[in-house]
């Protein structure tokens, strides 16, 4: 059993591999341009952490509202005993 779920982990790993290797290498056919210095490649480095922050940050909040709107039903229980009877 655990060598039928080790196959099945390295298949996944591998297409996700695969599929990364091949966007690195479009993005780098792409880009490609013959008057692109080392100053360049750090704008883009930057711009990259940029738009990765935005998109966390986009991201986590749109998880949030989701989670806020399926309902806020609490599963607290008070032991208090609110109503005084005297």
């Amino acid at each position: 059993m655990f060598q039928l779920f080790d196959l099945i982990v390295a298949s996944v790993g591998g297409m996700i591999f695969s599929a990364l290797r091949d966007t690195v290498y479009v993005a780098m056919l792409v880009s490609d341009c013959d008057e692109c210095g080392f100053n360049d490649l750090g704008k883009l480095l930057f711009g990259g952490l940029i738009i990765a922050l935005l998109l966390g940050v986009g991201g986590s909040l749109l998880w949030r509202r989701m989670k806020d709107k399926q309902g806020s039903a609490s599963e607290f229980v008070s032991i208090r005993n609110d109503e005084r009877n005297v």
